[in-house]
């Protein structure tokens, strides 16, 4: 009866470490923890970092095999800036393509560990790793084709 009690605790323990989130930098206010809860209600394997000013968090959503990795940040009174997801190159809109491929980087090619779905209050957009003339280049892609050098 003991070994079931103690493994039960150990389980128990194992379970809370793993929801348990991770603070880099300190903790968020209240604000901002509420924020991402009502935000990201499902995420799993949360780290927080201050970065700039903001907060940074790293999270992930989904279950095996289709896991997505996140980025979200928050400014200090919980006010949600963007969120980055990463994607895989089969996962771009058809029109993304087309807008690149229509582009002056053309002939780029297309890093695809480097790409990235991100959402914003001001809209979303792609944004794409390539080598282009043998530099690394960033471009912002929205599925309405707009491309665009990040600021």
């Amino acid at each position: 009866m003991k070994r079931i009690i103690a493994f039960t605790v150990m389980a128990v323990a194992a379970l809370s470490l793993l929801s348990c989130e991770k603070y880099e930098d300190g903790k968020p206010s209240k604000d901002v923890r509420t924020e991402f809860k009502d935000m990201y209600p499902d995420a799993r394997d949360v780290e927080w970092e201050a970065e700039r000013g903001l907060w940074q968090v790293s999270f992930e959503t989904g279950t095996p095999p289709a896991v997505k990795e996140h980025e979200a940040w928050y400014d200090a009174n919980g006010n949600w800036i963007r969120t980055e997801t990463d994607i895989i190159a089969s996962e771009l809109p058809q029109s993304v393509k087309d807008a690149l491929a229509a582009s002056e980087y053309a002939s780029a090619t297309l890093l695809p560990d480097e790409i990235e779905y991100v959402t914003t209050p001001a809209g979303d957009y792609y944004s794409l790793e390539l080598m282009f003339n043998g530099v690394k280049i960033r471009l912002n892609v929205t599925e309405g084709g707009e491309v665009s050098m990040p600021r």
